[in-house]
């Protein structure tokens, strides 16, 4: 996080096409951040960070689109490098913004959302998740899943995309947060988030073993391949389209969270 706060500049990509009607739009090639064009205005998924916000707005702007059409910001988890420029885009953008109910306490306890101490302004959370009512807008119903684990309030994304072209639908995600780095003893201890989590992670993640995912979005970019895709499948309309990266990325996790568990000295 420090080196994309820093100097964004080094880190920098363009937009480029996720699904038929959804865009990375982050600007750099550390953290994802989602344009949805629902036909019924624009939903932003994660903000990134403040100091990378005008890149954010750039890629927005290079796509033809313009923020004051962002009705919905959908936070995936309260962490600055996916909520550090919420408050920018209320500002600009007026949009409704969702976050998990137990990601709530960091909002109080603003030293758990940016511990290295960055820029930050206190956004405002407008509606909390429920598993149980999916967001619509436009042509697009976001079915969302609470999984808990890298922060308590950690919520994951579902939807499908079809390309009017041809008529194909995607199953599309995006897991609100893989990291293992707040699950291990150290983190615990530092923080007091309970240890719980941990079990609470492994839960949640196989849980989303249960869907069938034809492009899986990263939270961060390098979680499911995109880049690697991106340049691979240069030639293809959808080079995220893999029907295997989902549970791939879930396998890696699982593996590098026994590592963890074997090595940890803290009980439930």
């Amino acid at each position: 996080m420090r080196g994309c706060c820093d100097r964004p500049w080094e880190w920098a990509i363009r937009p480029f096409r996720v699904t038929p009607h959804v865009y990375y739009v982050s600007g750099n090639t550390w953290v994802g951040c989602y344009l949805f064009d629902t036909g019924d205005g624009l939903i932003l998924l994660d903000t990134a960070m403040q100091p990378s916000l005008y890149m954010l707005l750039s890629s927005i702007d290079a796509l033809g689109y313009h923020p004051k059409d962002i009705k919905t910001i959908l936070l995936s988890h309260a962490h600055y490098d996916h909520c550090g420029g919420a408050k920018g885009m209320q500002e600009l953008t007026g949009a409704k913004t969702y976050l998990g109910e137990r990601d709530l306490e960091f909002m109080e306890h603003p030293e758990l959302i940016y511990p290295d101490r960055y820029p930050y302004n206190r956004f405002n959370v407008d509606e909390l998740y429920r598993d149980d009512k999916p967001i619509q807008q436009g042509r697009f119903t976001i079915h969302t899943l609470s999984t808990p684990g890298h922060t308590p309030g950690c919520t994951s994304f579902f939807f499908e995309d079809t390309d009017e072209r041809t008529n194909r639908t995607y199953r599309c995600a995006m897991h609100g947060g893989v990291g293992l780095n707040t699950l291990a003893d150290d983190y615990f201890i530092t923080t007091g988030q309970p240890v719980t989590l941990r079990r609470e992670y492994r839960e949640s993640i196989i849980k989303c073993s249960r869907y069938q995912v034809d492009i899986a979005i990263g939270s961060h970019p390098n979680q499911t391949n995109m880049l690697e895709h991106l340049k691979k499948n240069s030639g293809c309309e959808y080079p995220q389209y893999d029907q295997d990266a989902w549970m791939k990325m879930i396998r890696f996790r699982l593996s590098q969270l026994t590592g963890i568990e074997s090595e940890s000295k803290l009980e439930f």
